[in-house]
């Protein structure tokens, strides 16, 4: 996955998610609307075949856009390995 910085304006940014889709957006989207600091986290898909990802983030006053998604994909790749952990788990019988 790569991820491209499309706009960045004060409270609010714009990242294309290369090489993703509706699946992995839709996600980090919902664990951002967790986050009270955040005031819009949408996304956008052109086509679903031709087209990348555009997430929008925007936070509230003086809070980091930037830091809002690292702490919010830091949360979901804490949650994926609880998951893998239990599923290695419950497989290993």
């Amino acid at each position: 996955m790569q991820v491209e910085l499309m706009e960045k304006e004060g409270t609010e940014m714009k990242v294309k998610i290369v090489g993703e889709g509706h699946s992995f957006t839709n996600v980090l989207r919902k664990k951002l609307h967790e986050d009270e600091r955040i005031e819009i986290a949408s996304y956008n898909i052109d086509h679903p075949l031709l087209s990348d990802p555009v997430l929008r983030v925007k936070t509230s006053e003086k809070k980091s856009p930037k830091r809002a998604l690292i702490r919010a994909a830091k949360s979901l790749s804490e949650e994926y390995e609880e998951i893998k952990m239990k599923l290695e788990k419950a497989l290993e019988q």
